[in-house]
């Protein structure tokens, strides 16, 4: 008879234990909907899709993050807005409505974030884009805080500049006729102007030009000391403005705020059009590289089977999203986003540290853009040549050159 009761004590302990790890592993880690929109026309946008999806496969398969106890993983969702506003407004409806994300890291296209910037707002959704647009800097906003340096990277880029070129005076821009590259131009305009150069003119061009040779022309008539093409595509695109500028009989110094897609310039353009282009350098390419570098460019040829730095500069998001959870100890997006406003953030990417920062120059006093420190090179015989590497401390001072004190 005992021996009948223990055996049933047993069988119920070894139940409720069942019982247990079943409830447990039933609820397991849950899911967090990380959506992303992104011009897959173009090839950069593909690297960084790719990226994107190795990070977060790779984030999960470690395990994902544990905020309060609970375990999360991350499901990202990708679709294409074809670099058009239309697309892009759908594609993010799509996001919200149907899949019920609640981040949105990387977008790039400046029209697809501002067609849904109210959206965001009304939803409650953390939003952390790439766009160069200074709208998604308005302090009205709650959501959206800017985490790549496409507004900030130019103070430090042509700082570089007048150190190579000092005597030069002159500039002629050119630019995509779209949100994105008018901001750009703008932005590159007042601070080109701060180093003591003169813009002589912007000549925009459609998203997927495949001719410049009438800009080329147009450019080389001005005979500036410089060209820059602020809001160019890394890869094709920006080949044939190289091949253009130079087949037109330019011979001065040439800068890029972006790190050329060496494979698919080199395709339609020779070594002598890139000859002494001054052009940002990633961390994963100088001869010592982080360790942080030095493993995501592992993991990305181990994955893919080939290397390309195009989607540096556009993954600050999905690192920055991270972080953001991490310090603010939550996932719900209105706690996030009040952590980040008030008290910044910091966070360490493939391509160096980051922070955020405020920008009283567009009368934000929250924390709202990003800077990250900066390596520079010139193209020599085909190849980007380290030059000089800016700390975050410098990479802020020349900022503040640029937009005045107060960013920190």
């Amino acid at each position: 008879m005992k021996r009948k009761k223990w055996s049933s004590v047993v069988l119920f302990i070894a139940l409720g234990v069942f019982v247990l790890i079943g409830t447990t592993q039933a609820r397991g880690a849950e899911m967090l909907k990380v959506g992303s929109v992104l011009p897959l026309n173009f090839g950069m946008a593909v690297d960084t899709k790719d990226a994107l999806e190795m990070l977060a496969n790779d984030f999960n398969a470690a395990g994902g993050i544990v905020i309060q106890g609970q375990q999360y993983n991350v499901q990202l969702i990708v679709y294409d807005d074809k670099w058009t506003a239309e697309a892009g407004r759908a594609a993010l409806e799509r996001l919200v409505y149907q899949d019920k994300v609640k981040y949105l890291i990387c977008i790039i296209f400046s029209g697809t974030t501002i067609s849904g910037l109210d959206m965001f707002e009304h939803e409650k959704l953390l939003n952390l884009p790439n766009s160069s647009s200074h709208r998604i800097l308005d302090p009205k906003l709650l959501y959206t805080f800017g985490t790549s340096t496409v507004r900030t990277s130019l103070p430090p880029l042509w700082s570089a500049a007048k150190k190579l070129w000092p005597n030069a005076k002159t500039v002629v821009f050119l630019a995509p006729n779209d949100e994105g590259g008018r901001a750009r131009a703008t932005q590159e305009k007042q601070v080109v102007e701060a180093f003591g150069v003169k813009v002589l003119d912007t000549l925009y061009y459609p998203r997927g030009t495949t001719d410049f040779s009438s800009l080329g022309l147009k450019a080389k008539s001005y005979n500036p000391d410089l060209v820059d093409y602020p809001g160019a595509d890394a890869g094709t695109e920006f080949g044939l403005q190289l091949k253009a500028v130079h087949a037109a009989g330019f011979r001065g110094g040439q800068v890029s705020a972006i790190s050329p897609k060496m494979e698919e310039v080199k395709a339609v353009t020779s070594n002598e059009s890139l000859e002494g282009l001054l052009a940002s350098m990633y961390e994963t390419e100088v001869p010592n590289p982080s360790p942080v570098a030095k493993d995501f460019k592992e993991r990305v040829i181990k994955t893919y089977g080939k290397w390309t730095e195009a989607s540096l500069a556009w993954i600050q998001g999905w690192f920055a999203l991270i972080e953001a959870m991490k310090n603010a100890d939550s996932v719900d997006p209105t706690v996030i986003a009040t952590f980040l406003e008030k008290n910044g953030l910091e966070w360490q990417t493939p391509n160096g540290k980051s922070m955020l920062i405020k920008r009283p120059d567009l009368k934000n006093t929250k924390y709202c853009d990003t800077i990250s420190e900066s390596s520079y090179g010139q193209i020599r015989n085909g190849q980007l040549v380290p030059m000089i590497k800016l700390t975050l401390p410098e990479v802020l001072s020349a900022c503040e050159t640029v937009f005045g004190a107060g960013l920190k």
